[in-house]
């Protein structure tokens, strides 16, 4: 019996490992080692959904690429595919439109798309071909979607079905690693619904080293110290304008004190929704346990705005 229970309990850790794995979505599971901001959009919501593209209004250089890439490739909007931007600790010094930024080193990730062999093939037909990157073993194509000083910008299939935008540096390091492998993202991440449209997540003790840059470290330092990861999630609501009621998920991982602290910085968040004008008849949920909490709850258009304000996200 001894012999059977240390056989069966790797197996039953690897079973639960894995379980764990298949909620957290890919485009998390995939998130290149450096990464301390993302936000990620449904295919069919990149041009419309004014929280993407505010976002992208942060950062030019990605703005750019990603446009200059749509201008000449055909997405399928109609399928499950996402694209993701991701940002490592390097962020913005300025606002965009008091003039120029600080650059910023960027990824932007298009996955889960119906036909990934396709898409390939499109960007080989649309963009020239700049050599290849060694990876893992292998040998990745480039082709050219941007080369205007300082930006070289590329894209590169991962040999997953994945296109990956962004300058040699930054597509060189995808092979040191993802995040997933740190386990409060997992955490975080898979307490977010997979179909919310639009999520996102951070990481405040990564963007607390850019101290002297403006908006995310802001909202870090506004957190407990001992928080570790923050993921958020909206699902737009289908009403009429402004009433409309979004489905809005926000979770936070860390240490157990860092958790209980933050608590209260949670139901200010709450409250400050609650009040306004419009509120939904329905109760916030907030589920807590050892090393993290989670707050859900629909919100209309303004209380969205404001609860986005607070995270220092795009309204």
């Amino acid at each position: 019996m001894i012999i059977l229970a240390r056989t069966l309990l790797p197996c039953l850790l690897l079973l639960s490992c894995e379980a764990r794995r298949a909620r957290v979505p890919d485009w998390v599971q995939s998130a290149p080692a450096t990464t301390v901001l993302a936000m990620s959009c449904a295919s069919d919501s990149v041009v419309s959904d004014s929280r993407f593209q505010g976002f992208l209004e942060r950062f030019p250089p990605a703005q750019r690429a990603l446009a200059d890439f749509q201008g000449r490739v055909r997405l399928d909007r109609q399928g499950p595919g996402r694209v993701t931007v991701y940002l490592s600790n390097a962020a913005p010094s300025g606002n965009p439109s008091h003039g120029p930024v600080q650059p910023v080193e960027f990824l932007i990730q298009l996955s889960g798309f119906r036909d990934p062999g396709r898409l390939q093939v499109a960007i080989a037909d649309a963009f020239p071909s700049a050599g290849t990157l060694p990876m893992d073993n292998r040998d990745f194509p480039l082709f050219v979607v941007l080369d205007h000083a300082p930006y070289r910008i590329r894209a590169m299939a991962d040999g997953e079905g994945r296109i990956w935008l962004g300058d040699l540096g930054s597509l060189a390091r995808l092979s040191f690693g993802s995040l997933f492998n740190w386990g409060r993202l997992a955490a975080s991440s898979d307490w977010i619904r997979g179909a919310a449209p639009i999520q996102g997540f951070m990481r405040p003790p990564g963007l607390l080293q850019g101290a002297g840059h403006d908006q995310p470290g802001e909202l870090a330092r506004d957190l407990p110290e001992g928080i570790e990861t923050l993921a958020w999630g909206v699902t737009p609501g289908t009403g009429p304008g402004p009433l409309a009621q979004n489905g809005f998920e926000l979770v936070l991982t860390g240490s157990t004190a860092a958790i209980l602290a933050v608590a209260p910085w949670l139901q200010r968040l709450v409250d400050t929704t609650a009040a306004m004008q419009g509120a939904s008849a329905q109760t916030p949920e907030i589920l807590q346990e050892g090393r993290r909490i989670a707050l859900r709850c629909t919100l209309s258009r303004e209380q969205l705005n404001v609860a986005m304000a607070m995270l220092n996200l795009p309204q």
